[in-house]
């Protein structure tokens, strides 16, 4: 090989033009390009989007810890766990921020990391809170009754058993 065919050679290796050095990154062309392949396989979901079918944070637990405190169907945490909205008892004597969901999942001063467990509803302060079966404090909503219906809390269990999903923003 000449010196100058050796020159050019070896100065495309950086442009990619060996399957050597070629990086892994995404889906495969071809997954793209063959219209048999749906998408959502080529390309994977978002780390915190809900399954399809799935609970979303966003679209079915927040409106529940929103509701007001004279709410028939069960009450909020807003009232008491939302430092913006006063009186906020409950974060003030429990340090536990529900505003965002990245707030909730630092937890308050008994509960920590433990407040959602994801994929465990049965180890997580949240679901023991709603039940009453906690070891520290009242059952939440301290305000209740009327406290969240069953089916209400079987549907904080199943987010938190699908992997606790969702933005921290939420």
């Amino acid at each position: 090989m000449s010196a100058r065919l050796f020159t050019i050679w070896m100065c495309a290796l950086p442009l990619g033009c060996s399957d050597a050095i070629v990086p892994t990154v995404g889906p495969r062309l071809e997954a793209i390009a063959d219209a048999s392949v749906p998408m959502s396989d080529a390309t994977p979901d978002a780390p915190d989007a809900p399954d399809a079918g799935g609970v979303s944070f966003a679209r079915d637990i927040r409106p529940l810890m929103n509701r007001s405190g004279t709410d028939p169907t069960g009450h909020g945490c807003k009232r008491c766990h939302y430092p913006s909205v006063p009186p906020a008892g409950g974060f003030v004597n429990s340090g536990l921020d529900l505003e965002t969901l990245g707030k909730l999942r630092l937890g308050g001063k008994t509960s920590g990391a433990r407040i959602v467990v994801p994929g465990k509803p049965e180890e997580s302060a949240l679901v023991q809170k709603l039940r009453g079966t906690y070891a520290f404090g009242a059952r939440m909503p301290k305000d209740g009754p009327a406290f969240w219906s069953e089916e209400q809390i079987v549907l904080v269990e199943r987010w938190i058993r699908e992997g606790a999903k969702g933005a921290d923003n939420e």
